[in-house]
């Protein structure tokens, strides 16, 4: 603590060797976990003082660092330096590769905090654009555009935030884009295409949605993109949506029936029928009933095939079971041991190809790895 009060005062003058902050900087990066309270204590003046040179107190490289408790050093940030805090969490998820939930979500937390502040800022712009102006997120200039790309962007990536803990603070009627995201998070996949397809109007993002998160073996994505081509025929209602009421969402046939033709493998067929419309033409999905005949014609080949694969297998299987059953031992009162020569009688007996036997004990010895 003398130290720390001398480097203090020498500090602050403008000449000597100990003059500046680096030297109070250099000094408590070494103290570690066991001092942290002398460490927050005199940070307190260079993190107000210098913020971006303060943060290396708890962000070098530097073993004694490193094993600071983040939890407790993200408080005494939250306290002394709030804006270095995005900083810090950022730092430790990235770099130090933390996967703590409770980083995770503070982190996503403060992003959407700072970008509800700087929308506040556009908001005559905002007001004034139209829902048709929408502009994609992450693409808004400056810090706007930059803090939304990284929010998206980390909702996208990360596996460690918890999605169903952060979705309240995301309402419905703002921040589309990453409400998407985080509906996608917990398998609630028809709100999220929802909102792809009626309210931001991007087909091309939906299906890019539904590519990410298809997967067959799993009850909750197998059909996702059945969810699709439910959100284009069978549109929610606009309040559901957070979107004027004067917006109705309208059915898209053309959009449905183009997913039924890029990704019928990926579809149900028969839920597929039962969505469409009583009245659509025959010719309209006549290429999509010929993809889905053409695949089962050519799996039900194949699994035939396979089916012969296997018998055939099994038949020579069988072949080989009964030749090796085909061969047997004459044990008789003179049989020894090959071993230790010894009468084998009625004890367990190991056989060689050659017809040789021994006591299974003897090969068990001669052989101790077997």
């Amino acid at each position: 603590k003398k130290a720390l009060d001398l480097l203090l005062r020498h500090g602050q003058k403008s000449t000597g060797s100990l003059r500046g902050h680096e030297p109070t900087i250099r000094y408590l990066q070494h103290l570690g976990p066991k001092r942290l309270e002398l460490i927050f204590e005199y940070s307190k003046w260079i993190l107000r003082a210098k913020p971006e040179d303060g943060l290396r107190i708890f962000t070098d490289d530097i073993p004694e660092v490193e094993s600071l408790p983040r939890d407790k050093v993200l408080a005494h940030l939250e306290t002394v330096a709030k804006s270095l805090v995005i900083q810090y969490l950022e730092h430790i998820i990235v770099y130090c590769e933390d996967t703590n939930p409770v980083f995770h979500n503070r982190l996503i937390t403060l992003y959407r905090e700072k970008i509800e502040s700087l929308l506040l800022e556009h908001s005559e712009d905002a007001t004034e654009s139209s829902e048709a102006d929408h502009t994609p997120a992450g693409s808004e200039p400056g810090e706007l555009g930059r803090y939304r790309q990284r929010l998206l962007t980390f909702l996208d990536q990360s596996q460690h935030y918890q999605a169903a803990k952060l979705i309240v603070h995301f309402p419905i009627g703002k921040l589309f884009e990453e409400r998407a995201l985080l509906l996608g998070r917990m398998n609630r996949h028809e709100q999220a295409l929802a909102i792809y397809t009626h309210v931001l109007k991007d087909t091309k993002q939906a299906e890019e949605y539904c590519r990410k998160n298809y997967n067959r073996t799993s009850e909750h994505s197998k059909d996702v993109y059945l969810c699709l081509l439910r959100m284009y025929l069978q549109p929610p209602q606009a309040s559901s949506l957070g979107v004027s009421s004067d917006t109705i969402p309208q059915p898209n046939v053309t959009a449905a029936l183009e997913v039924l033709m890029e990704h019928y493998e990926h579809i149900d067929t028969a839920k597929a029928l039962e969505l469409l419309p009583a009245g659509i033409p025959i010719i309209e999905i006549h290429q999509f009933l010929c993809q889905v005949l053409s695949k089962q014609t050519v799996r039900r080949r194949n699994q035939q095939m396979l089916k012969s694969l296997l018998l055939s297998e099994l038949l020579e299987v069988q072949q080989q079971r009964i030749a090796v059953q085909s061969h047997h031992s004459v044990i008789t009162q003179e049989t020894s041991c090959g071993v230790c020569k010894k009468r084998i009688n009625q004890s367990a007996f190991a056989r060689y190809p050659d017809g040789t036997v021994e006591h299974y004990y003897c090969y068990q010895k001669k052989n101790p790895s077997s």
